[in-house]
């Protein structure tokens, strides 16, 4: 089996949507052939959301050393975290960021205002063009405030606005997409494909080739990938 190069995207049981243990996670790489992965618990800051308080960053890199000396010699352990809303709450963002040794820190989006656009909930008062562009909005905000590594699934509402719609097209968006990508190419922010959007109805990764191709034409040169797995099946997938 030829060797996957990493997988930089995924949650374990310090995340509160995940109950895989990070030995699990390292286990099944190795069957796998992953040379790498990461594991990016969720740290969310929003007062309503049930996450905020959840991830134990303690206790998460306690868990990550003990794996890294079970299982180093056959795959590499980094360790990583995916911050939501960064740009909302840059001082809890940055504090934790900057207090633990993280090899991979993930910026994502998943709420415009008050709302989640992870629910189909978000889309059913807008128009399609509103859903979209009030994200790629607040998106283009967090980018430009920078602070973490990677941007993660740069598309993530189309999980849940394509079975609202059954539709989603990037050229549609092209112009505020290409803002978002000139954005993290200039504050050396990397850009993630994600195949965990490729599982859900919409049946493509954030983002898909057409948008890759217009982060190559502006200059981009730092990708990522990660499967989003929250179960152990999930990891690499359509790698």
């Amino acid at each position: 089996m030829a060797s996957i190069p990493h997988d930089y995207h995924m949650h374990s049981e310090f995340s509160i949507d995940s109950d895989v243990p990070i030995a699990a996670r390292c286990e099944r790489a190795i069957e796998l052939g992953l040379v790498e992965i990461c594991v990016t618990d969720h740290a969310d800051f929003v007062p309503a959301s049930r996450s905020n308080g959840y991830y134990r960053a303690d206790a998460y890199f306690a868990e990550v050393e003990r794996c890294r000396a079970m299982y180093g010699d056959r795959v590499t352990l980094r360790a990583g975290v995916e911050i939501g809303e960064w740009h909302i709450y840059p001082d809890r963002a940055s504090e934790l960021s900057d207090t633990y040794p993280y090899d991979v820190v993930l910026g994502s989006l998943h709420r415009v205002g008050e709302e989640t656009v992870m629910l189909p909930d978000y889309f059913h008062p807008r128009s399609e063009l509103e859903a979209y562009e009030a994200y790629y909005t607040e998106l283009l905000a967090m980018v430009r405030h920078g602070g973490f590594d990677v941007m993660a699934h740069l598309d993530v509402p189309k999980r849940y606005g394509f079975t609202v719609f059954n539709r989603y097209v990037s050229m549609e968006y092209e112009g505020m997409i290409r803002e978002v990508l000139r954005a993290a190419i200039e504050r050396g922010i990397g850009l993630e494909i994600n195949t965990g959007t490729a599982r859900r109805t919409v049946g493509e990764p954030s983002p898909d080739l057409e948008v890759l191709h217009w982060y190559r034409e502006l200059g981009g040169e730092i990708i990522t990938v990660g499967s989003d797995a929250h179960r152990t099946e999930d990891m690499a997938y359509g790698f």
